[in-house]
């Protein structure tokens, strides 16, 4: 009896995707990269002293998810800019080849998301109870939650980005090394153009924080 594809594709994740993108390459397509979306959710919810802290930028949306939209447009316009840089470098696999690996590379990161809706109650109910915010709680226990839930965010961005560099490996024929190549010179591309741009309309000087603002949320309680 053959598995799930959510239960193989966390450890044979390149027969899995390959499986995917030959016979139904729209499965799950949309649904899974919209998930993921909300996995920075629980994180800001659990640490964050007020709702204005619920920000992060673009290195931590990269990292952690930061939205459905981006998410969904990881699919729609990354999975384009991957074919495009994919055939310099040897590429074969099509546009909805590539968006298959895109969104299943997710799977992790929806597992995180789904795992934190706990972790959101928790921070509710003790806000409620105390009166004050998770965050405002100094003790043992708090940092000991916030070093695990970074623990457990890194391992699961590792996993999430292993399953979907051995993808797209799968679908376009090469390594899992030019895969990652690939996947870099294709986000360098919007990368540099929202540094020409923001050059150019003299915003340069906001660029450390475009790129960087939010990554505090990584640092756990006992950093505070």
């Amino acid at each position: 009896m053959r598995r799930s594809p959510l239960r193989s594709i966390w450890f044979d994740p390149s027969r899995t995707i390959a499986r995917i993108a030959h016979q139904n390459p729209g499965y799950r397509l949309y649904v899974l990269p919209i998930l993921a979306g909300f996995a920075i959710l629980p994180t800001s919810a659990l640490f964050s002293a007020d709702d204005s802290e619920m920000t992060s930028g673009i290195l931590l949306s990269t990292l952690l998810a930061f939205g459905p939209v981006l998410e969904v447009l990881q699919v729609l316009l990354g999975a384009y800019l991957i074919r495009i840089t994919g055939v310099w470098l040897g590429g074969t696999a099509g546009v909805a080849s590539i968006q298959t690996a895109i969104a299943w590379g997710n799977v992790p990161i929806v597992a995180l998301a789904i795992l934190g809706l706990p972790l959101m109650a928790f921070s509710a109910f003790y806000a409620e109870i105390s009166g004050a915010p998770l965050s405002a709680n100094q003790s043992s226990l708090v940092t000991i939650i916030g070093f695990a839930l970074l623990m457990l965010q890194m391992v699961i961005v590792v996993w999430s980005i292993g399953i979907f560099l051995k993808g797209l490996a799968v679908v376009q024929g090469y390594s899992v090394g030019r895969a990652a190549l690939n996947s870099i010179v294709a986000w360098a591309i919007p990368v540099l153009l929202v540094v020409i741009g923001a050059v150019v309309l003299g915003y340069s000087d906001n660029l450390a924080w475009l790129f960087l603002a939010g990554t505090d949320e990584l640092v756990t309680l006992s950093g505070q």
